[in-house]
């Protein structure tokens, strides 16, 4: 299977961004810890970036700059997890030397889950955390 571990840990930042996302609301997508903070629905647009981006390297060798339009959290939710599995599909495909591999996980990969980390203490601070559980024996497989 090519690219087994990137593609186990695309599917460990999905499932940990659907923790974080399941019980969030319209509202929730706006919500402001202040002091300049981004909120959800900006963290999850720059999640979305950061993969688009890292899927256009990737497959075409370039870098997309092009910030993406904003969308309502329920959109912003639906479009990073649908370019989730387009990541998914281009790691199935090409095979990456393991320094590529490396720099995905130290750079693109662990900053997806450092924002996973904000939702998920936004989603506290909003009265709404998520309920916790071993990571380590979550359920998570290679996307199909």
């Amino acid at each position: 299977m090519e690219n087994e571990f990137l593609r186990h840990t695309l599917s460990t930042i999905a499932y940990r961004f659907q923790s974080a996302v399941s019980k969030a609301d319209t509202k929730f997508g706006n919500f402001s810890a202040g002091n300049g903070s981004r909120t959800p629905n900006e963290i999850i647009n720059h999640m979305y970036h950061v993969l688009h981006a890292t899927r256009v390297f990737i497959s075409e060798e370039r870098y997309n700059k092009q910030p993406p339009e904003k969308l309502n959290m329920r959109s912003e939710i639906d479009r990073f997890i649908a370019e989730i599995k387009n990541l998914d599909h281009v790691l199935a495909k090409k095979p990456l030397e393991i320094n590529y591999a490396k720099r995905l996980l130290q750079g693109p990969f662990s900053d997806l889950l450092t924002h996973i980390g904000q939702i998920s203490l936004l989603s506290r601070l909003n009265g709404k955390p998520i309920t916790g559980e071993d990571f380590s024996s979550a359920p998570i497989t290679i996307l199909p």
